[in-house]
């Protein structure tokens, strides 16, 4: 079956957009002398977690990450970071541990290298962010971004 554009309805319903990449940025008011806030507030400006979101888990897990750098310069393993979960009263599920440290991985603040988990390169979070994540990950989007609008605009003539 052939629709008025003479795609088939299969080939439509097999076709889907899926992102190379993605990062949601959210500003919030100037950080606060509160260090928890502050990491909470970061986790959402780079879209790790939803505004409003309750289970904030993997702002403990960056904390326990963060605070973890300098005496574990290999990083920690799985099991090491539910047990600092346990620790800190944060009860969650293994397998969501894994899911948040997958999401650190990919917004570029976490790494993963023999079966440990560490912030990347042991860098500062700033250091993180102006080496790794601006250029390679919102510049490129922003590049990508201006292309639809160029291409948009071509299109429509103006």
């Amino acid at each position: 079956m052939e629709n008025q554009d003479g795609e088939s309805k299969i080939r439509k319903r097999l076709y889907r957009d899926k992102p190379l990449a993605g990062i949601s940025l959210n500003e919030f008011e100037k950080p606060s002398s509160d260090y928890f806030t502050n990491l909470r507030r970061f986790c959402i400006s780079i879209g790790v977690i939803s505004p409003g979101e309750s289970r904030v888990a993997i702002v403990h897990i960056l904390d326990i990450l963060l605070k973890q750098k300098k005496s574990k310069k290999d990083g920690l393993d799985s099991y090491e970071i539910i047990k600092e979960l346990y620790k800190t009263d944060v009860k969650i599920v293994y397998a969501n541990i894994l899911r948040d440290l997958r999401k650190l991985i990919a917004v570029g603040i976490v790494e993963r290298r023999d079966n440990c988990y560490r912030i990347k390169e042991n860098m500062k979070l700033r250091e993180l962010l102006e080496t790794f994540i601006k250029p390679y990950i919102i510049d490129r989007i922003l590049k990508r971004v201006e292309e639809y609008a160029e291409s948009i605009d071509n299109k429509l003539g103006d």
